[in-house]
């Protein structure tokens, strides 16, 4: 049975968090979080839906987008 949305982004969104509590000092842009930071992770994930969970990352103060910069960081 397919994952529902909801459930990848969840996944995408503990990937993400994961990755910060090894490496608190990164800063990504969505294309780098795809493909670096969640290289390890085992849901395949596209853009959008890392857009998706980035997004509700910082609607939860969880992550941060930089000033001026395309760049998320804790």
């Amino acid at each position: 049975m397919p994952m529902k949305m909801s459930d990848i982004h969840s996944e995408i969104q503990a990937g993400i968090l994961n990755y910060l509590s090894i490496h608190p000092g990164a800063a990504g842009s969505v294309a780098e979080i795809s493909s670096n930071w969640l290289a390890d992770e085992n849901v395949a994930h596209n853009l959008e839906q890392v857009q998706t969970a980035v997004d509700r990352l910082v609607d939860h103060g969880e992550l941060h987008k930089s000033m001026g910069t395309n760049l998320y960081t804790l």
